[in-house]
């Protein structure tokens, strides 16, 4: 007699294992250049948005505290902030003479954004030694800092009557759903 239980395959072979793993293997050979490209991206896109939070609330500043704020970019470590005083130092401490920092209750508070948490990410600038906030006005000397990780760029820009705008490069139709700079 033939026990039918007994003859019936259950599992899979090795070479069905294999085949699988390799399946897999392809897919993700495929997947991973563009889990790149995307976590660049973001780099790019976080530091941009960083700065431009940083230059809005510069204006912002200048106008609450009446008083104007000047920016300072420093490309070679890869810093920017903000103080009532031209050409600050975002390098420096809180406490430190020259440094990025505006008084609140008392209490000197950095006002910077440095290239650490952006690596990939390159930062320059045509800011002639910085731009100034003006506080009755809220107008600004015209300038931009540009942002590349890759093949891609994101500006930040201010206008002469300090509009701040995050925009992709002269040349470039959109980068990450920002529009073309002016």
């Amino acid at each position: 007699m033939h026990n039918k239980k007994a003859s019936c395959q259950q599992g899979f072979t090795l070479i069905e294992a294999m085949i699988v793993i390799a399946i897999i293997a392809i897919v993700l050979s495929l997947a991973v250049p563009s889990f790149n490209e995307f976590f660049e991206k973001n780099r790019l896109k976080r530091a941009a948005e960083e700065v431009y939070g940083l230059v809005t609330k510069a204006r912002a500043e200048s106008i609450i505290r009446d008083s104007n704020m000047s920016i300072a970019v420093n490309t070679g470590t890869w810093c920017l902030g903000y103080a009532a005083a031209p050409g600050c130092d975002c390098t420096a401490g809180a406490n430190a003479v020259g440094a990025c920092s505006v008084p609140i209750a008392g209490t000197n508070v950095l006002q910077v954004v440095d290239g650490s948490n952006f690596d990939g990410v390159a930062i320059a600038n045509d800011f002639a030694g910085g731009t100034t906030f003006n506080a009755v006005k809220g107008t600004a000397s015209a300038g931009s800092v540009s942002l590349s990780a890759g093949g891609w760029g994101l500006d930040i820009v201010v206008s002469n009557m300090g509009r701040v705008l995050i925009c992709a490069p002269v040349g470039s139709t959109s980068t990450m759903g920002y529009s073309a700079c002016p």
